[in-house]
């Protein structure tokens, strides 16, 4: 990060702490720590913004963060922040949070990087959320839409509703592989029943990648209506005229808000998909979820459990092992069954098989047999992979879903002697898991927070077979047999008086199993002055 940057953000931090204190909240924060390999605790980084570097064996980070309400009223409010973070190794020191963020009676727009997910319920107990999550650094976007459930006066608030858009920059390092400047497209939509205790939602989360500039200095076209309805675009061509501009992934999530006597509980169902058919939610070609539960004690008290938090993850089906479209393997090209015009003619001349009225499906079902292994095209999900986008929905080298999949730099830190066969980025992100989260109060002044998650590790496809379209499996494939991985980590915070604006932070993690072993700690000191109205 450049010097330059570092003075604009802490002179935006000695200037705004002489503004109105009522508005104001200041944090800072000074930390140290390390583990016994280069590979930190997951839970030591992980779902933290990207605070903390995950490959490495000590640093220090010093911490600061203001945010201020410059109007906060009823039917409006507006307020800015900024926050970043100096490290030992002072080029890895950066601007976290730079964004202004206002609302006007319900409707809500915010500009810059925030450390904010509109999508996410609690990455703190959960192991976070498929997409949107809190893992990477804040992306620099705009966001406008209804962030929070909205009531529908004309149908008497049975019906709530929050949405919103967003348009992103990928401005990181996406190295030697990877295109540049690349754009980012969200948008979600929610429907909520109200006036009920027991509250069913559905929503749909999409995101896309688009333009950029290829590492040969070639310019991406950009298509945004075809990237905004996941449609081809002839101004593309190639493969993104004939199936979706741009690279795509999505999530359905369902779920239900319940009271339980002194908690407040939701139960969420949510389905990860990156094209048609893990879309189509009743074709039964998804059988990958994220099923949760998660219960918060209404009144805040000091009890010795005041959250709770568990998962089941299942991303290891990615809609089967059959190949994403059918692949002539004797000509070498992807076969377009919709583009054939005359299937007898073609059974002809490349079977040499006469068939009689033949039509697309008959076609299709042969080729499942004769090319596919008898398995459905539409397989092989490559969840937050991308073959144009080779970071995939990474940002600053960390997952801006879930943390649980491993790039291949993480890979390569416990697999000694791999290598990156097919330009895969993340290499491990078929898994099959378990996470538990739980906070509460030991004693009046301390706080705990504890995360166990366990992991069953298939690898991914691409790395698999040799590439998208291949049958050929990999020689000495490192997931041949799946590999168990378990991810413990325990954060303690006290504060000695609760008159004074300090508290104590520490944390502890050691990662066990058949992929790597790791012990890690840091400890840290925090200075915190809150507006009582001010939350974020």
């Amino acid at each position: 990060m450049k010097f330059s940057k570092v003075i604009i953000f802490l002179l935006f931090i000695v200037s705004v702490s002489s503004a109105q204190t009522d508005k104001l909240t200041i944090e800072v924060t000074g930390y140290g720590g390390g583990a016994t390999d280069s590979l930190q605790p997951l839970w030591n980084w992980a779902d933290q913004w990207g605070i903390f570097t995950p490959m490495t064996r000590g640093e220090g980070v010093f911490t600061g963060k203001v945010y201020y309400h410059f109007i906060d009223r009823k039917n409006v409010s507006m307020k800015a922040g900024v926050a970043g973070a100096l490290k030992t190794d002072w080029g890895e020191s950066f601007v976290q949070e730079a964004f202004l963020r206002m609302k006007f009676w319900w409707f809500d727009v915010s500009g810059g990087m925030e450390a904010y997910s509109p999508v996410a319920y609690d990455d703190n107990l959960a192991s976070g959320i498929f997409l949107i999550s809190s893992n990477a650094r804040p992306v620099p976007k705009v966001i406008v839409g209804i962030f929070d459930y909205l009531p529908l006066g004309f149908t008497k608030k049975w019906v709530e509703i929050r949405g919103a858009m967003t348009q992103g920059f990928l401005w990181d390092d996406r190295g030697p592989k990877g295109n540049s400047d690349v754009l980012l497209h969200e948008k979600w939509a929610y429907v909520r029943l109200g006036n009920l205790k027991w509250k069913p939602y559905a929503g749909l989360v999409h995101s896309a990648l688009f333009g950029g500039t290829k590492p040969n200095g070639e310019k991406i076209p950009i298509d945004f209506w075809a990237t905004f309805t996941a449609s081809g675009s002839a101004k593309l061509g190639g493969g993104e005229e004939t199936n979706a501009a741009g690279a795509h992934m999505g999530l359905w999530d369902f779920g239900l808000y319940f009271p339980l006597k002194k908690w407040q509980g939701q139960l969420y169902y949510q389905k990860p998909f990156v094209d048609g058919s893990g879309m189509h939610l009743f074709r039964f070609y998804n059988k990958d979820f994220f099923l949760g539960i998660l219960l918060k004690n209404k009144n805040k008290s000091k009890h010795i459990i005041t959250g709770i938090s568990m998962e089941l993850i299942k991303t290891s089906w990615g809609c089967g092992p059959g190949t994403m479209d059918p692949y002539d393997p004797e000509e070498n090209h992807i076969v377009f069954i919709g583009d054939i015009d005359d299937v007898d003619a073609y059974m002809l001349e490349r079977f040499g098989i006469e068939t009689n009225n033949w039509d697309h499906h008959d076609l299709k079902e042969f080729l499942k047999v004769e090319w596919n292994h008898g398995h459905n095209f539409g397989g092989r999900d490559p969840y937050l992979n991308n073959g144009m986008y080779y970071a995939g929905w990474s940002y600053d080298g960390l997952s801006m879903g879930t943390p649980l999949f491993h790039s291949s730099k993480q890979f390569q830190k416990y697999a000694k002697g791999w290598y990156n066969r097919d330009g895969t980025y993340f290499v491990n992100n078929r898994i099959k898991g378990f996470n538990i989260g739980v906070e509460g109060w030991f004693i009046k002044n301390l706080y705990y927070r504890f995360k166990g998650t366990f992991t069953n590790n298939h690898g991914s496809y691409i790395e698999q077979y040799s590439g998208g379209h291949s049958w050929e499996e990999q020689s000495n494939y490192y997931f041949a047999e799946s590999k168990n991985q378990f991810y413990t980590g325990l954060e303690l915070t006290w504060q000695p008086k609760k008159e004074l604006p300090l508290t104590l932070v520490s944390v502890l993690g050691y990662d066990f199993g058949e992929l790597y072993h790791t012990f890690g700690g840091r400890i840290g000191i925090k200075y915190r002055i809150a507006a009582s109205s001010n939350s974020h």
